[in-house]
């Protein structure tokens, strides 16, 4: 549910103070992010920064002769189109919208023209940009050495944080992205994860059934992800379920 306060609702924007989060709103338009609606294409210009509210958006590597890969999840929490942030006029990925809803969208013109009248603005994007940096370390990481399995279940996990709901709306294309696998495991995959009793699963729905289990089976990136985010943005860390382990249980990942 969004807050009454809609200029809180993503945690970046909220970070601002008052009278900073009042000029950057005056340069934002509040949009309806569609489901699947790409927001920017690889290679291609850039033109809109993206601050979600109850939407999320997947960010995608494409890559030749092999399946896409799913780099990224952005909710509440942060900010699509953090190339501009950096001067970048294109990007590297593919961003799409996979629950749709609400973001704050502002013209890259006047996002690069607050950055360089406002401090805290430019402070607080630029330690989200890092944080990104390190998630996307920690993704090829966790592609390299952790098993498919943990990865679903690291992913899953971070899809229900930001849905903010046990129920998420995944396709078998968005599953195969999170995996680095072909569509054709997603089922097999899936189906190991419902025999468990971990998901409910059904093409394009799965409800998170078991999120301790899920927790247990999931690499520690998932609980290393919220750990940097806390070290850079302090309370503007998205808010953590109760049952979070803790980093030496986190660290403890079981296989199916």
């Amino acid at each position: 549910m969004l807050q009454k306060d809609l200029s809180l609702a993503n945690r970046l924007i909220s970070a601002l103070p008052a009278r900073q989060r009042g000029v950057l709103l005056t340069h934002c338009e509040l949009v309806e992010l569609k489901l699947h609606k790409v927001l920017i294409e690889s290679g291609a210009p850039l033109e809109y920064a993206h601050f979600p509210m109850d939407s999320f958006i997947s960010a995608v590597l494409p890559v030749l002769d092999a399946p896409d890969v799913q780099v990224a999840l952005v909710g509440n929490e942060g900010m699509v189109g953090t190339s501009m942030v950096l001067g970048g006029n294109t990007s590297a990925l593919t961003c799409k919208v996979q629950r749709s809803g609400r973001a704050y969208c502002i013209h890259r013109t006047a996002l690069q023209h607050l950055l360089s009248e406002d401090l805290d603005l430019r402070d607080i994007l630029n330690r989200y940009v890092g944080v990104r940096q390190t998630h996307l370390a920690q993704q090829a990481a966790c592609l390299n050495y952790h098993s498919v399995e943990q990865r679903l279940a690291r992913w899953l996990l971070m899809a229900r944080d930001r849905a903010q709901s046990i129920e998420v709306f995944l396709t078998h294309e968005v599953l195969a992205a999170m995996l680095g696998v072909r569509r054709e495991s997603v089922t097999r995959i899936a189906g190991l994860f419902q025999k468990r009793g971990l998901i409910s699963y059904s093409p394009g729905y799965v409800m998170l059934l078991d999120e301790t289990g899920l927790l247990r089976l999931s690499c520690s990136c998932y609980q290393s992800d919220l750990l940097s985010y806390q070290r850079a943005l302090g309370d503007l860390m998205p808010e953590a379920p109760a049952q979070h382990l803790s980093e030496n249980e986190a660290g403890d990942s079981y296989s199916i």
